[in-house]
């Protein structure tokens, strides 16, 4: 009797072991997506903390500290959002509005984050559910106290950011209250 596989066996084995390799590269794709939508809504989070620390500390912008305090705009059209310095003081016109080029200057300490093309804002809502394209929180020393300014001109007591990873459809809410609390909720 010759010892050995025989060519059954043969094409068995490797057809389970091809099976499992297919199974574990699936759910490594799958797992890392998962991991790039958490870590962006963590990064956004992160961020938003990152303008409140601005705030506090009187971090400066091109040598000022801005007026109006640090702040993060948030461009669902663009799947961006900028960390920004508010230069105008509360009550003068442009007091709500971003200004790209003269708040959002990255050699000045602004900074723009653009999602990857895996993820994409899929709602700004405020609290009473109404949707919208653009967004700002931004934070007013000393406090700081919480601003959420939208793209109307209104304000809010609260923001709610929906990421979705494209191809999975999974979702991330992150919650920015009028309190400063800026949270990944589900």
């Amino acid at each position: 009797m010759t010892k050995g596989f025989t060519l059954i066996e043969m094409i068995v084995s490797i057809a389970i072991i091809t099976g499992v390799t297919t199974l574990f590269i699936a759910n490594y794709h799958s797992a890392n997506r998962r991991t790039d939508l958490v870590m962006t809504a963590q990064m956004v989070v992160a961020d938003l903390h990152y303008a409140q620390s601005n705030t506090l500390s009187l971090a400066k912008y091109n040598s000022v500290v801005p007026a109006g305090g640090w702040g993060v705009s948030f461009d669902k059209n663009a799947n961006a959002y900028t960390l920004f310095a508010d230069l105008d003081a509360p009550g003068t016109p442009g007091y709500r509005q971003f200004d790209q080029a003269t708040e959002g200057n990255t050699a000045y300490g602004a900074r723009r984050v653009d999602f990857s093309s895996d993820i994409r804002i899929e709602k700004l809502t405020v609290g009473n559910n109404l949707e919208y394209n653009l967004a700002n929180t931004t934070f007013l020393p000393p406090d700081p106290r919480t601003n959420i300014w939208l793209n109307s001109g209104a304000t809010s007591t609260s923001l709610q950011i929906l990421l979705v990873e494209k191809e999975t459809g999974k979702s991330k809410t992150i919650e920015v209250n009028f309190l400063g609390l800026a949270e990944v909720i589900d």
